[in-house]
């Protein structure tokens, strides 16, 4: 991509689409990755957030561009009416913008600090869940659940907001080197697992159970008023590797919630969120929406298999966003009831029959999972790693860094694939579907 350039926006400037042309009323909010504005676009007034490319290195661009599109991607096919939705995508001198749901109604921030009575708590904690629940069901983590990502629209229904770029771009940046945009990429150490901030760990065991954690963490702070429970953010800035050790030693102080009188329930629900291993943590936000007494609406549906259904998955997060791979199709052209899932290696395109791109990270395997079809029944059963030849030695070998089935690892022994299943591979989810 072009080198992008330093743009100045105040009111009354002008941001133009191929389709809109957005005249800025007033700043929103700025952080270290970009801006927000209110705007208008002479019917309707929208919130628009623009990046500033120029302040990221050249080799940083193209991927957060990239995540950056995929959030507006999400933003304008997902139908919640907890997630904020997103309208239009362009470029500004080579920096990218997205026009968006405007919430008037502030943020979960302006929240913390106050007593909040135990009904306006249940009501912020069901839209948060509602709308983890409806990002999970399409196989995408937000990754970085926080309380200025939570927004409230004119009748005070919690949004969650900033998904799609937030996971791998600030990941990338706090492993990399601690430098640049500290403010904005380390708060988020504050709500994020154990597992999110070590390299070894973060695409193992990436799935729903990263983002209860975060859950529990902010529910804490609105529930004591604004207190973290393993420590301040001081404390994460003087010495991250105790604050870590902390999360993962489940170390967090539990007096604040007795001082702050919460109900019990809450007690049990952030202390199960705060479970150090992902699979001790809640598996669905509907379990979270039990614990609170609400009866969970599953946007999940049961969709029956019939002897001549097709199956494909579908990449829901990945670098090919919406590429299907038509399974049935492709074990028609083999002879025996195996398929193989790895990373495409360009220079040997046919190690796999199903090959997932990815360039910029390194956590899919050259041979990660099998697919192995049962006629009997029309599924698919997905298993980690393959049978090879490894060193002289055949047998089965596992992936590097796992496998997920809608959140709980699944290994060599396999579990049968359902219509609607999220595969978690790497830093790819795949939607398992059939074929209308």
């Amino acid at each position: 991509m072009s080198a992008p350039e330093v743009i100045y926006i105040e009111k009354g400037s002008v941001i133009e689409s191929s389709t809109k042309r957005y005249l800025v009323e007033k700043l929103l909010g700025e952080g270290g990755f970009g801006s927000v504005y209110r705007v208008n676009d002479g019917q309707h007034s929208y919130a628009l957030k623009i990046t500033k490319m120029w302040t990221f290195m050249p080799n940083e661009r193209l991927e957060y561009a990239k995540r950056f599109k995929q959030e507006f991607e999400y933003g304008s096919e997902l139908q919640s009416q907890y997630l904020v939705k997103s309208y239009d995508y362009a470029l500004a001198n080579g920096n990218p913008f997205l026009a968006m749901d405007l919430c008037s109604g502030g943020s979960v921030r302006d929240l913390i600090g106050k007593q909040n009575s135990p009904q306006t708590i249940d009501k912020v904690a069901y839209g948060i869940l509602c709308g983890l629940r409806d990002l999970h069901a399409q196989g995408i983590i937000h990754r970085d659940l926080k309380p200025e990502n939570i927004l409230f629209d004119e009748k005070k229904t919690p949004k969650l907001s900033d998904f799609g770029i937030s996971a791998s771009i600030k990941k990338r940046h706090t492993v990399a080197n601690f430098l640049g945009h500290a403010k904005e990429v380390f708060a988020t150490g504050t709500y994020s697992p154990p597992e999110q901030i070590d390299p070894r760990l973060a695409m193992k065991v990436m799935g729903p159970g990263n983002d209860f954690f975060a859950f529990g963490a902010l529910m804490y702070e609105l529930l004591t008023q604004g207190k973290f429970p393993f420590g301040d953010f001081e404390s994460f800035m003087d010495n991250m590797p105790a604050y870590e050790k902390r999360k993962k030693n489940e170390e967090w102080d539990h007096s604040a919630l007795d001082l702050a009188g919460v109900e019990p329930k809450w007690k049990e629900i952030i202390g199960t969120c705060l479970r150090a291993k992902p699979e001790n943590r809640y598996q669905s936000a509907d379990e979270i929406l039990s614990a609170l007494g609400f009866k969970p609406e599953s946007s999940r549906k049961l969709i029956p298999v019939l002897p001549d259904s097709q199956w494909k998955l579908v990449i829901m997060n990945g670098e090919e966003i919406g590429r299907s791979y038509f399974i049935s199709n492709l074990l028609g052209r083999k002879n025996e009831p195996t398929l193989t899932i790895g990373w495409f290696n360009e220079e040997d395109p046919f190690t796999n029959d199903i090959g997932i791109a990815e360039n910029f990270t390194e956590y899919i395997s050259n041979y990660h999972a099998t697919l192995e079809y049962r006629e009997e029944i029309n599924h698919f059963k997905i298993k980690d790693g393959q049978y090879r030849n490894k060193d002289g030695v055949s047998k089965w070998y596992c992936s590097t860094n796992g496998l997920l089935v809608n959140g709980k690892v699944v290994d060599e022994t396999g579990i049968i694939l359902e219509p609607e299943d999220i595969i978690t591979i790497g830093d790819s989810t795949l939607k398992c579907t059939l074929i209308e």
